[in-house]
């Protein structure tokens, strides 16, 4: 097959190889079989922030950041915000919450995460909350040594904080979160200082919080537009959103 013929993206059944719990509100499943053996192949898969719609057992799907792959393993890693076991109301949390080695759940993908970082920037902004950590780890990995980077990550409390690792000079704040998701998010930056000279602002989570983030930067803050990028990855109130 032509590199030119190869599909965009793909279908494929993967097995959970293993699960493993990160933090207190979030759970890594791994999952692999011959059909994510190919997956990996395609174009796009390895990309900053990339994501797939899972698939789960009772047929409902859920966008989801890849937040690491092992080629020669031939698994991929999801990692799952624990918010609920009610399987009604929380689908993809409960089912994680629960799953077993063994299970199968389908996957399509790989879509691309919004992270195109400007040739001549000097400095890069990472925010977001809880279901933006997997994308931040994922793209802070990928990052250049000597990039100067800071993280503003919103969690429920001390225990939900993870290791960010990356050859960047990276800095990371870890905000706690308040009773309404993307509070403390917006507090934080609306009026902190950027850096000087070129850079790039890359925003995810709670559609509400995102969108009134990329308007102060677009607007207040007269950044061109392609150095911003904002993904709202949920919106309160609403079941299985995802900006497009």
């Amino acid at each position: 097959m032509l590199e030119s013929d190869r599909p965009r993206t793909a279908r494929a059944m993967a097995q959970v190889m293993a699960t493993r719990e990160l933090s207190r509100h979030m759970r890594r499943i791994t999952l692999g079989g011959p059909e994510v053996a190919a997956f990996l192949q395609l174009d796009g898969v390895d990309a900053p922030a990339a994501w797939v719609k899972v698939f789960l057992p009772s047929g409902e799907g859920r966008a989801y950041t890849i937040s690491g792959i092992d080629h020669q393993a031939c698994t991929l890693d999801l990692d799952f915000v624990l918010h609920g076991t009610d399987a009604a109301s929380c689908p993809a949390s409960a089912w994680a919450s629960h799953a077993n080695v063994g299970e199968y759940v389908g996957i399509a993908g790989p879509r691309d995460g919004g992270f195109v970082l400007p040739t001549d920037a000097r400095w890069l902004m990472l925010a977001g909350d809880a279901t933006a950590l997997p994308a931040i780890q994922a793209i802070a990995r990928q990052l250049p040594a000597g990039l100067q980077v800071k993280v503003y990550a919103e969690v429920a409390g001390e225990a939900d904080q993870q290791p960010i690792e990356s050859l960047a000079q990276l800095r990371v704040a870890w905000l706690l979160g308040q009773e309404t998701a993307g509070v403390a998010l917006r507090q934080s930056l609306m009026y902190r200082p950027l850096p000087t000279g070129p850079g790039y602002v890359w925003i995810a989570g709670e559609s509400g919080a995102v969108r009134a983030l990329r308007t102060h930067y677009l607007q207040e803050r007269g950044l061109e537009r392609h150095r911003v990028s904002a993904k709202g990855y949920w919106k309160a109130g609403e079941a299985n959103h995802r900006d497009s």
